[in-house]
């Protein structure tokens, strides 16, 4: 294709076609992006100060305005796909799937919550399911699977 001017383009792409994996993978790597770590970090604290203080209005702007932009800065400028080969970027490529994500937003909705309660106990629930989904990778589950030469047995 062809403008007036007769610079080549390449094809016209849809935003309605589904994202190539390499585009999930930005998108589940961008979380462990320092930028878009520091953003979600202060906007949580930010929004749990002005929830105390009953402040619901500019509490629920900073807890998802923020990240947002954080998001979409990191996706925009940051070197996302460097992070791939990062622990932290493996980490999440393996163990950071939607279902993990939303125990994650669970955990916030709760610490919101409590802090709009000022209740400490459910802050403390809220950050105590926030990092069970961040630690989801750390227990792996046991292997139905035994390898004879580890069984202990010996064959004569």
């Amino acid at each position: 294709m062809t403008c007036e001017a007769g610079r080549a383009y390449g094809p016209i792409v849809s935003r309605a076609e589904p994202a190539s994996g390499r585009d999930n993978d930005r998108v589940v790597l961008h979380q462990v992006h320092p930028l878009k770590l520091a953003a979600d970090i202060s906007a949580s604290a930010i929004s749990n100060v002005l929830l105390w203080q009953h402040r619901l209005g500019p509490a629920l702007s900073v807890r998802y305005l923020l990240p947002a932009a954080g998001s979409a800065l990191v996706l925009q400028f940051g070197d996302v796909d460097s992070l791939r080969e990062t622990p932290q970027g493996r980490y999440v490529l393996a163990h950071m799937p939607p279902s993990v994500m939303a125990v994650r937003l669970t955990g916030d909705a709760i610490m919101a919550w409590g802090s709009w309660r000022r209740s400490p106990k459910l802050i403390g629930i809220g950050i105590a399911v926030i990092v069970a989904g961040w630690s989801h990778g750390l227990v792996e589950p046991e292997s139905d699977e035994t390898d004879d030469a580890d069984s202990g047995y010996f064959e004569e």
